[in-house]
Parts: C-alpha cells; structure tokens; sequence
C-alpha cells in the first residue's frame, strides 16, 4: 500500500460478515486462486479487491505455477476523485540531495507509506505513483487512498536505507508492517520493499515505483485471517 502500497485481493463484504466457517472457506478458495487470474464476484457487494482496486491498491502479482507472475485485473469500486492540487507553493529548483533529506523525514518520522504524512510540497500533483498491482496518477488520489488502507496506530515503515543513485533519482529500501482499516482487522506481516523516485525537470517527484518482497499466496492468506485482539 504505501502505500503503500501492500496490496490484497477479493474478499468479498458477504464472507467478511457471515461468520468464521464462511471466511475460512472464502479464504481456502482465495488462496487456490493464487495460481490463475482472479474473476470479479458475480453479486452486488464490494469485494475487498473491489475496495482496493478503487483505491489503487486492489490487485497482486499472483503466480501461475511456472515462476511466473500473473496479474490479476482490479476493477473500481468509487473514485479517488479528479486530480487536484495540494499543498504549498511546489519546492522547485531544489537540489537532489535536499529531496533525499524530505523524503528520508517523510519515511522515518512521517511514516508516510501508511499515514499518508508526506511533505506535499515536493511531490508534482500529477505524480505516478506505482506498484507491482496498480498505477495511481495524482498525488492527492494517492493520499486518499493511504487514508483508507492502513490503520496508522498500529502499522509502521522501516527505513534501512535511502540514496541518491542519479541526477534525477533517489532509492530507498525499507520494511512495513501494521494492520488494515477493515473490521475484521486483517495484519500485514512485515515485509520488504523497495522505491525508485524519478524527478521531473524541476526537480519534483514526479514518479514513485515500488516493488515487494511478498508472494501472492501469503498476500491473500493474511487478507481473511481475523485479528480480535487489535
């Protein structure tokens, strides 16, 4: 997600709420799932890869039993809304180091991948931002949607480490765990990732690229599996 993005895929509002032998069979059907596309529920209800997709987290890279990633469509659920401006007065012109040193705030102190407390400022408002499931444009649908996925109390990003690897490009590796705003409190065990940020001509982020160190299966088997105790 950062957000973040983890992302999880089809659950569906029916399991979620007609008991622990309904959710445990949805998860075991879920988890077969794993090896071949995933097909949009036939009724009414919002899945919870309904619920991602529409906020550009709803799919993963799912195997297709030959070491292959397969991805799985995901279809919206609403809108994140047009992309707007957010934020202050952009800061152009800054030097590559001095978007290292924000971003590295951002993540360490800001914890953004899963608050959404990023500084705005050196982002473009139409930034990319991507995953290895989703591609979502404009940084005011990105925060939406960061305030939609992840319990903020309870969840947290690792920082190992960020650089500058380019004129124009920064990298960072880091660990996310935490909890997700559904009911039945489904945890993201930690995890690795890793972001490329590409900047534009004024030197804004202009492109954030992730990928993930988490399998498909494990993805979906953390989805369904309740956690009371949060």
């Amino acid at each position: 997600m950062a957000s973040s993005t983890v992302a999880r895929t089809h659950l569906t509002a029916t399991a979620a709420s007609s008991g622990p032998r309904a959710l445990t069979k949805a998860r075991n059907q879920a988890v077969k799932a794993a090896v071949k596309p995933v097909q949009p529920p036939s009724n009414n209800k919002p899945s919870r890869r309904a619920m991602l997709g529409g906020l550009g987290f709803g799919t993963l890279v799912l195997g297709n039993g030959l070491g292959q990633p397969e991805q799985a469509s995901a279809f919206p659920l609403a809108p994140l809304g047009a992309v707007k401006a957010v934020g202050g007065e952009k800061r152009r012109g800054v030097s590559v180091e001095e978007v290292r040193d924000t971003l590295e705030k951002d993540l360490r102190d800001g914890q953004y991948f899963v608050t959404g407390n990023l500084t705005r400022e050196v982002f473009a408002d139409d930034c990319k931002f991507v995953d290895p499931t989703n591609t979502v444009t404009g940084l005011s649908r990105y925060l939406t949607a960061l305030g939609l996925l992840f319990e903020p109390t309870t969840s947290s990003v690792e920082l190992k480490n960020i650089k500058v690897t380019g004129p124009n490009t920064i990298e960072s590796d880091w660990v996310l765990q935490g909890y997700l705003r559904f009911p039945w409190k489904p945890r993201v065990a930690p995890y690795g990732g890793h972001t490329v940020y590409t900047l534009n001509a004024d030197g804004l982020v202009q492109t954030q690229a992730q990928t993930w160190e988490i399998s498909g299966a494990k993805a979906i088997a953390e989805t369904f599996t309740p956690n009371t105790g949060v």
